[in-house]
């Protein structure tokens, strides 16, 4: 589907039409990448709790790019507890995790890494653009920094439940 009104670099968005290299844009754009890594994930994981919970976490990914283009405030605390729950049931699942895990192992738990990743950076730019841009809701940077602490336990149950052992690093040394 094309519209041709794009053509000029600039978008719609609720608040009016706007440069596509502006800030909000941009941060829209990481949003959505990081929403269609976590679609990646959702394809590879079987498990049922995991798939709920991403597929969760997709919808309020949009939530929150509406906070940042509506001013609306749909990205609640109950939100980020809601992830500090999961966060913790998967923590019991795996057991502390004591030194740097190397990115990797299932495929499963590779694509949860990679989603991890990108949220990171969709953090860090939240925190950037928010420095530039009216933002009401800063729960937003509250969220994503949980997120992706959710993912990153996620990643390592899932390497649980395939029986794959991590690779560690410890400054120094790797083993």
């Amino acid at each position: 589907m094309f519209t041709r009104s794009g053509d000029k670099g600039e978008t719609n968005v609720p608040k009016g039409r706007i440069g596509k290299d502006s800030p909000l844009v941009n941060f829209l754009g990481d949003i959505d990448e990081a929403n269609s890594f976590i679609g990646l994930a959702l394809a590879k994981v079987p498990w049922e709790d995991m798939r709920r919970d991403l597929e969760k976490v997709q919808l309020d990914l949009f939530s929150l790019g509406e906070d940042w283009s509506t001013f609306s405030e749909k990205i609640t605390m109950d939100k980020v507890k809601w992830i500090e729950e999961r966060t913790v049931v998967y923590r019991k699942e795996t057991g502390p995790v004591k030194l740097f895990i190397v990115p990797g192992g299932s495929e499963e738990a590779s694509t949860l890494h990679v989603a991890r990743a990108v949220v990171r950076r969709l953090e860090r730019n939240a925190v950037k653009y928010s420095r530039e841009l009216e933002v009401r809701n800063k729960t937003t940077i509250v969220y994503l920094n949980r997120l992706s602490s959710l993912l990153f336990i996620m990643a390592v149950a899932a390497n649980a439940r395939k029986g794959v052992s991590e690779r560690y690093y410890d400054i120094g040394k790797y083993f």
